[in-house]
């Protein structure tokens, strides 16, 4: 999923960077921001919440947990909360970006950390827990979109 919406949001930029008719640095690289805020993190965690919350069987075999932890509902949970602030940054510029990817970068970046504890502690080689899908949406989005909004403060100076 993850690699999915990805490719959607870079869609979009590509689409919406095709139609504006006075192209910048700094209007490319907000553009950009946006799409993989409202997309990859806000579109993408409310998928990932609703997976976790209604088809958490399902969603524990594809990641390699054991089904039935009261946890994966509290993972769904958060991911929505992340996924509604995501979506939030249509409306909301500035110090809200920079929250929203802090707040979701945090909780990413630990969850890797978790499929990577995972993998060294039981071998755990399922797709959703150490496959490409998660080192993009918990290692470089993150990265990505911490890189993305230090050239946009600068290039806004």
């Amino acid at each position: 999923m993850p690699i999915f919406m990805l490719t959607v949001a870079l869609l979009a930029i590509i689409i919406h960077v095709a139609l504006i008719k006075q192209r910048s640095a700094k209007k490319i690289v907000e553009i950009t921001l946006l799409y993989l805020l409202v997309i990859s993190v806000g579109a993408g965690a409310l998928i990932s919440g609703f997976m976790h919350v209604f088809n958490g069987p399902a969603t524990a075999k594809i990641i390699g947990w054991q089904p039935g932890s009261p946890f994966q509902y509290e993972v769904g949970v958060a991911d929505m909360a992340f996924g509604l602030i995501g979506v939030l940054c249509i409306f909301f510029r500035g110090s809200f970006w920079l929250a929203a990817i802090i707040a979701n970068g945090v909780f990413l970046l630990g969850c890797m950390i978790g499929h990577f504890r995972s993998l060294a502690e039981s071998g755990n080689l399922a797709a959703y827990n150490i496959g490409p899908n998660i080192i993009i949406a918990d290692l470089i989005l993150p990265l990505l979109l911490i890189g993305l909004y230090i050239v946009y403060q600068k290039l806004r100076n």
